[in-house]
C-alpha cells in the first residue's frame, strides 16, 4: 500500500496528543523518554520535526493555490486543523525519509548510534547535559529552516514563529505579567482571559514586537490597534504590512500610544464591546474558535490566517 493511502487510513488513530506540534512540545518529548528508551525518545521526536517541516510544505502549498477562492475563515481554520492531522499521518507512515535522517543525526551526536555498546548514555552534567543541546541544536536548525516575517510586519502580519515561540521570553512569564490586567477585559467581553493574554502575545509577539514611540519608550499598545479618526489620544506613526487580495504590502499607519498596559486592556475591551463588527468575539467563554473567527470575520486583522494562529497561541499559554 502506498504511503499516501496509508496515511489517510492513519487519520483515524492519531491519539489527541498528536494534534500539538510545536517545538516545546518535542523539547518535553524528548527529555522525558531520554532515561527509559534514548533511541526511542530520538526516533520519536524526528518524525514530530519531519511533521512540522511537512505542515510548512502543506502551509506554502495553500497558500500558492486556493487564493482566489473565496473560503470562509471558518473553512480555512478547518484546512489548516486538517493539514496538520496529515503532516502527522505522513511522518506516522514513512514520511518522506527527513526523520530518518534526522534519528541518525541526533543519535550520533548523543552518542547513540545502534551499533554501539548497549550499555551507551548520553553523557550529561546536571539539567544542562549532552541532550539538551542536541535538543537545542535541532530546534535551531529547523528554526533556521523557516520563512523569516518581514522585519516591519506588526504582529497581526505573522503569528511568532516556531524559532520565536521556543525563545520568547517564557510564555509562562508572559501569562502571569499580564493576566491580573486581562481579567476586567475578559469580564466584560465574557471570554476567557487566557485568550485576551493569547491576543496580546500574538499582536505584540510575546511582548518582543511591542510598538515604540519615536523615544523607545513603551506605547503599551499590545493589541496592535489602530488610532482611527475618532481617537484623540497619543498616536505613533509604524511602517506595517496589511494584505489586499491576499499579498502583503508595507504601509504607514497611526497606532493609539496609552500610559500603562491596564488603560491599554481597557480600551480593548471597549473597542471589542462598543463595535457591531465584534458582535461574534463577545460572550464565547471558552471557545477559542469562536472568539478566534469572530475576531476574523470582525476584520482585527488583514491575516488570512489570524484565526489559526490565534488559535495556536492560545495551546502554547495552555502548556506554560
Amino acid at each position: 500500500m502506498s504511503t499516501q493511502f496509508t496515511a489517510i487510513d492513519n487519520l483515524g488513530s492519531l491519539s489527541s496528543s498528536a494534534l500539538a506540534m510545536d517545538p516545546n512540545a518535542v523539547a518535553s518529548s524528548l527529555q522525558g523518554r531520554m532515561q527509559k528508551d534514548p533511541r526511542g525518545a530520538v526516533k520519536e521526536v524526528a518524525k514530530q520535526f519531519e511533521a512540522m517541516f511537512l505542515d510548512n510544505v502543506m502551509r506554502a502549498m495553500r497558500a500558492t493555490h486556493f487564493n482566489d477562492e473565496e473560503d470562509s475563515s471558518e473553512m480555512s481554520t478547518w484546512r489548516g486543523m486538517l493539514d496538520q492531522q496529515w503532516s502527522q499521518a505522513m511522518s506516522a507512515s514513512g514520511g518522506v525519509g527527513l526523520a530518518d535522517v534526522l534519528s541518525r543525526q541526533i543519535a550520533r551526536l548523543a552518542r547513540l548510534e545502534e551499533d554501539g555498546a548497549a550499555d551507551a548514555r548520553v553523557r550529561t552534567s546536571g539539567p544542562s547535559g549532552m541532550l539538551p543541546q542536541v535538543t537545542r541544536r535541532a530546534l535551531a536548525a529547523y528554526g533556521a529552516a523557516l520563512p523569516k516575517a518581514d522585519a516591519g510586519a506588526p504582529a497581526a502580519a505573522a503569528a511568532p514563529s516556531a524559532e520565536s515561540s521556543a525563545a520568547a521570553r517564557d510564555p509562562r512569564s508572559f501569562l502571569g505579567a499580564m493576566l491580573a490586567q486581562a481579567r476586567e477585559a475578559a469580564a466584560k467581553l465574557g471570554v476567557a482571559p487566557e485568550f485576551v493574554v493569547a491576543h496580546a502575545a500574538l499582536e505584540s509577539g510575546w511582548g518582543k514586537r511591542a510598538i515604540r514611540m519615536p523615544d523607545g519608550s513603551d506605547s503599551h499598545n499590545l493589541f496592535g490597534i489602530k488610532a482611527g479618526s475618532e481617537w484623540t489620544g497619543k498616536t505613533v506613526d509604524i511602517t506595517t504590512t496589511e494584505y489586499v487580495n491576499g499579498t502583503p504590502r508595507k504601509q504607514v499607519e497611526k497606532f493609539r500610544a496609552y500610559d500603562s498596559y491596564r488603560e491599554a486592556f481597557s480600551d480593548y475591551a471597549n473597542l471589542l464591546s462598543g463595535s457591531a463588527r465584534y458582535r461574534n468575539v463577545l460572550n464565547q467563554g471558552q471557545n477559542i474558535a469562536g472568539f478566534a473567527q469572530g475576531l476574523q470575520q470582525g476584520g482585527y486583522a488583514t491575516d488570512p490566517r489570524y484565526a489559526r494562529k490565534l488559535a495556536d497561541v492560545v495551546s502554547t499559554l495552555a502548556r506554560a
